[in-house]
């Protein structure tokens, strides 16, 4: 049996409430801290801790004090001198025949080592559709579907540390595959369409084939233009908060308590009249729980809201001669005005109270027109 098994099973006994006294023997804990046997808890957080404790209900203890969910403070107290008591550790240092003692967890140099390695893995699979219209009969368009699906264990470039960085590093570098998930640039589908259209109306068009130079110069000659795009949302995690269960740098990220039962993602107002991510609002973190000790937690496995926007234009030119002519453009960007709130930088944590899933960015911008007149020669 390892670390992450034994605290495991400490940390799912204290989430269902098992009093310290209740609490068995975990050999892991008793062989690895003999001196801790018997000794009182300095701490009793937990008032059914025994006046001689076994070592593990020593260190279950410790979970009681407010570090379910920060495991790795547990192994500091167990395995650094001075915290506590000085030149000792609590409840004792870590012993098998004198083989081991303090630091057994920790270097004494360092509290964090970030490093790089080339252990990652990444594929990309797509597949695309392309349907063409050329000019005839007044109008042309070109109509693109991309199905597609990147994944990788970590989604940032190199130079991305672990502060400036959305949450992709290695949270357990025992088992460095846990991160496996779809990239955070992961975008399933995506609908790209442009068009341009010669309205109607004018000499040489459906209507007001016989309208004079006059009239055409106002109304005939117009094309209508533009450009639609729609994708589904990016992926984000939902962090595990002030919390390191399994790394003492990187909290990770927050699986549900129960996988059946999931809370509803897209674009809601929650209780303070906020946009939020979660249907639900603060409420939503009941869905979710802190990390287990080994777990690096569910990555990119929900999805933020996608993207629909459309650009429009409606241009004219008028002709002089052969080589001069002047052309007007009207052209709107995002008409309809619609907005796509950005998943990634809410970094939603179960820890965060009433701000838990509140959006606080676009990747869109707002309508915006522009007019131009051009002359060429």
């Amino acid at each position: 049996m390892d670390y992450f098994t034994a605290m495991t099973m400490l940390s799912k006994q204290f989430d269902a409430g098992v009093p310290s006294a209740n609490v068995q023997a975990i050999p892991y804990f008793e062989n690895l801290f003999p001196a801790a046997v018997g000794v009182p808890n300095n701490f009793g957080c937990d008032a059914t801790t025994p006046g001689a404790p076994s070592a593990t209900q020593n260190v279950y203890d410790l979970l009681s004090c407010g570090l379910r969910g920060n495991e790795t403070a547990v192994l500091q107290l167990m395995d650094y001198p001075d915290i506590i008591v000085p030149g000792d550790c609590f409840p004792a240092c870590s012993t098998v025949n004198g083989a081991y003692g303090p630091f057994h967890y920790y270097n004494d140099q360092f509290s964090s080592l970030f490093a790089w390695s080339s252990v990652g893995s990444s594929s990309y699979h797509a597949a695309q559709l392309m349907l063409r219209k050329h000019m005839s009969h007044g109008y042309q368009f070109d109509f693109n579907y991309t199905l597609s699906k990147s994944i990788d264990m970590g989604s940032d470039s190199e130079r991305i540390d672990f502060v400036s960085g959305p949450g992709d590093e290695i949270i357990n570098t025992w088992n460095p595959k846990q991160n496996r998930a779809v990239s955070t640039f992961d975008t399933r589908h995506q609908i790209n369409v442009n068009y341009v259209t010669e309205l109607p109306f004018g000499k040489r068009r459906h209507f007001g084939t016989g309208m004079n130079t006059v009239g055409d110069a106002f109304l005939g000659g117009w094309n209508l233009t533009g450009l639609m795009r729609w994708t589904s949302g990016f992926p984000f995690s939902v962090n595990n908060g002030a919390n390191w269960a399994t790394n003492w740098e990187l909290s990770g990220f927050s699986p549900l308590k129960d996988p059946t039962k999931k809370p509803t993602v897209g674009n809601f107002i929650d209780a303070d009249g906020d946009p939020n991510l979660f249907k639900d609002g603060a409420d939503a973190t009941s869905f979710f729980r802190f990390a287990y000790p080994g777990e690096t937690g569910p990555r990119n496995s929900w999805r933020g809201p996608g993207y629909f926007g459309w650009d429009m234009g409606l241009n004219k030119s008028w002709k002089f001669k052969e080589s001069q002519s002047i052309r007007f453009a009207w052209e709107v960007f995002n008409v309809f005005n619609t907005v796509r709130f950005d998943a990634l930088p809410v970094l939603p944590s179960v820890d965060a109270g009433g701000s838990f899933g509140k959006f606080n960015s676009t990747l869109s911008s707002p309508r915006r027109m522009q007019f131009s007149l051009r002359y060429d020669f």
